[in-house]
């Protein structure tokens, strides 16, 4: 196919003002994608990458072509890095798995490579993988930001990187490229109310805004006035985001803007107090927050770690998350709420407890963590509950695209521990909330993982009266399913170690007494405890933010 001297032009200028959607259309037009020459295929794919408004489909359609690109001259490395590039905003890793491993005994020092396997194997689940990858590229590129924060945000799901190891990663990243800005004047400013902002690029149906909302519309509005800095891309606001914006005095949408313009925007918003609701988390903007953008910086909710960083003034936690004594393993100041981190609003329609057991001469156990959590510790213990007793176990990927390559690469893992694989089931994404919590009804006891526990799925499992084991762990982000517990007094549901765990597992299962009875009494204590009680929940966080 050869273009007029017309359509170049006009694909010319289309790329140069960026108008990438009219482009995207026009080449669309020209023709089947597969017949395209290489150059106008091209610019096609490096289009939908650009473009703000692509799609995961997009992206996936933009990694088919440099596939097809790359595959017909290896020697092109600029496809073969968009490759990398496409398949990573896929989230999809079809078209480059196999040429990364080949590019990586080549080189295996490149940093682009090192980002794709790093990237391909936590959307595979293969943590340590994962982490050691990550960890390999920030030795080589030390001033890579992004790749810093899903570093240490990996570290979290591994026993044998302790606190201690942990934190001595997060300070030497402290130490890293910052912003070149003049430093923050902390000089007093007089609010005539308390000046809150909240940073996070999840104010969407997200576990933090489900979290955040009963603080939301509980708080006192005359005591607080609330900003919002939303680092989400418009294009990506949803109904819980027009549910947020109502609870806020002020709404900022930031997404677009860079570091340094955004340090100096939030400046001028002469906050009070600045909290960060996404730590280590996707889409964080942790450059800014070292910066410093208000007199008091608190990071909370979102991620369940210290962030090892100077200008993060406090953590927000509770007792039961960190133990007297483990103050010097987190570089904040610890702060606790009286009984819980946070607390989750009452559902509006809760489904009806009643069991819907498929196959009721089995016992079902059943986790609905995201299958990052489910570690290869916690894959050995399953496996060996499951091979010594008539059970199954229901577990639910939380995924809406590439379900059926991360369901084989899980139960892989089970296969290799010798698990009779009819005895797992794995459920698919439901379409509503309340379809998703009914799931809980299928199954007699949530287990949880470990090192890496459930929080929202723990607190969704109590509410339909089904109790979580959870085992006990070695700092904030391991404990997190004892304090729920704690909370609840169901300390028979904690265990001491891997061992104690297997144990409980064994007699909760012959005892068999989680009947409908007790499902109900559950529910019912859980609606009264602390864990959904996010009225006073509010007036603790306040009480907690202004002695500040």
């Amino acid at each position: 196919m050869i273009l007029s001297t017309d359509q170049k032009i006009k694909l010319k200028k289309l790329f140069e003002e960026k108008k990438f959607s009219e482009l995207d259309f026009f080449i669309e037009s020209l023709g089947n994608l597969k017949e395209l020459p290489l150059n106008i295929l091209n610019i096609y794919a490096v289009s939908k990458v650009l473009n703000i408004n692509s799609t995961i489909e997009d992206y996936k359609i933009s990694a088919f072509c440099f596939n097809k690109i790359y595959s017909e001259d290896q020697s092109n490395r600029d496809a073969f890095n968009n490759l990398i590039l496409a398949s990573i905003k896929a989230i999809n890793f079809e078209y480059l798995d196999k040429h990364l491993i080949n590019e990586y005994k080549k080189n295996n020092k490149d940093p682009k490579i090192l980002e794709g396997l790093a990237k391909m194997n936590f959307f595979y689940n293969n943590m340590r993988e994962s982490t050691y990858y990550y960890e390999k590229l920030v030795s080589i590129s030390p001033n890579f930001l992004s790749i810093w924060t899903s570093f240490l945000g990996s570290m979290n799901y591994h026993y044998e990187i302790d606190q201690k190891k942990y934190l001595d990663f997060c300070k030497n990243f402290d130490q890293t490229f910052k912003i070149d800005i003049e430093k923050f004047n902390k000089t007093k400013h007089i609010n005539k109310k308390l000046k809150v902002g909240f940073l996070s690029a999840d104010l969407k149906y997200h576990s933090v805004s489900y979290f955040l909302s009963g603080l939301l519309k509980n708080i006192n509005k005359d005591e607080i006035e609330l900003i919002a800095i939303s680092n989400l891309e418009t294009h990506q606001h949803d109904q819980m985001t027009r549910d947020l914006k109502e609870n806020f005095n002020e709404w900022h949408d930031v997404s677009q803007i860079d570091d340094i313009k955004l340090v100096q925007f939030i400046r001028s918003m002469n906050l009070d107090v600045l909290i960060d609701l996404n730590g280590y988390t996707y889409k964080n903007r942790i450059n800014v927050l070292r910066a410093r953008c208000a007199p008091i910086q608190i990071s909370w909710l979102g991620y369940c770690n210290s962030l090892g960083v100077k200008n993060i003034d406090y953590l927000i936690t509770d007792p039961n998350l960190i133990k007297k004594g483990e103050e010097d393993l987190y570089t904040e100041n610890i702060i606790f709420m009286p009984k819980i981190w946070n607390a989750l609003p009452k559902p509006n329609n809760l489904p009806e407890i009643k069991i819907n057991k498929k196959d009721k001469n089995f016992f079902i156990f059943g986790s609905f963590n995201n299958f990052q959590k489910i570690s290869l510790d916690t894959i050995k213990i399953w496996s060996k509950i499951l091979k010594e007793s008539n059970s199954k176990l229901i577990l639910k990927n939380s995924l809406n695209f590439n379900v059926k390559k991360s369901n084989e690469i899980l139960l892989e893992k089970f296969e290799k521990e010798n698990v009779d694989l009819n005895k797992i089931e794995i459920l698919s994404r439901t379409k509503t909330a309340e379809q998703h919590i009914e799931n809980f009804n299928n199954i007699d006891l949530s287990l949880d993982t470990f090192p890496k526990p459930g929080v929202t799925t723990s607190f969704q499992s109590i509410l339909m009266g089904v109790p979580v084991l959870t085992m006990k762990g070695f700092n904030f982000n391991s404990r997190c399913g004892e304090s729920i517990n704690r909370n609840l007094e169901l300390n028979n549901f904690i265990a001491e170690d891997e061992e104690d765990y297997i144990k409980k597992a064994f007699l909760i299962k012959k005892g068999n007494k989680i009947d409908e009875l007790y499902r109900k009494e559950l529910r019912e204590k859980a609606l009264k405890s602390c864990l959904f009680d996010t009225e006073t929940f509010a007036k603790d966080f306040t009480k907690l933010i202004r002695s500040l």
